[in-house]
């Protein structure tokens, strides 16, 4: 489990920017299946639950973006991983992989967030449970 915490503390992608990207992930989630129409009603339903997903972790991750601050990044990005992974193989499992839109929109979204949440470096730049004060190295 340490190798894991230190590949996913490791990126490139500092936590402001992936927190900045949660907020257009969430209604990217939203309008996706509004907006293309998606005519498998588990396709929409699945995609709302996931935008459900991400606005509570937006909102909860203790990070610069975020507003209450008691999810840990890690934790964050451990859900983002198994979310991300579920995008790209539920078409497949749940048999909605023959609708274009509904695939399409899956696969992208999913393949380029978790690209995303590969390169982030989880780290918490604040303890959890204390906005305002900044950790100092020991």
């Amino acid at each position: 489990m340490a190798a894991l915490n230190r590949f996913m503390t490791g990126g490139f992608v500092p936590p402001r920017v992936h927190g900045v990207l949660d907020y257009p992930l969430a209604a990217v989630l939203i309008a996706g299946p509004l907006v293309l129409d998606f005519d498998y009603t588990a396709a929409s339903v699945i995609a709302f639950a996931f935008a459900g997903v991400a606005v509570v972790l937006a909102v909860a991750t203790a990070w610069p973006t975020g507003i209450v601050k008691i999810i840990p990044p890690l934790v964050h990005g451990y859900v983002d991983t198994v979310m991300l992974v579920a995008m790209i193989v539920l078409p497949f499992a749940v048999g909605f992989s023959y609708r274009t839109n509904a695939l399409l929109f899956y696969v992208i979204v999913g393949g380029l967030g978790l690209i995303a949440t590969v390169v982030t470096r989880f780290e918490s730049p604040t303890p959890v449970g204390q906005p305002g004060i900044v950790a100092q190295p020991a």
